[in-house]
């Protein structure tokens, strides 16, 4: 990750560093991942017997991951401090 020159402020706009930048495009990758997991495969796997092949525990972790990199990532959001006036 760069530590250079600090960019100017821009009104309106919340500044994200790049370790939380990638950390949510990882997120964004595990997630469709997840959904591929998830998905039907054969016209059988839409049946209301159908069963996922993952265990609920497992998915329940991965959603718990998932969601504790999320909060990670939204706390590092801050609003830029306004440049002293000149």
């Amino acid at each position: 990750m760069s530590n250079g020159p600090a960019r100017p402020a821009t009104p309106g706009c919340y500044q994200l560093p790049e370790d939380a930048h990638l950390a949510l495009e990882q997120t964004r990758d595990r997630l469709r991942l997840l959904a591929c997991l998830a998905a039907a495969r054969s016209p059988h796997d839409d049946r209301p017997e159908a069963e996922l092949s993952l265990k609920p525990a497992a998915l329940a972790h991965c959603f718990q991951e998932l969601a504790d990199r999320l909060d990670c990532s939204l706390r590092q959001v801050h609003w830029p401090k306004a440049p002293p006036p000149a």
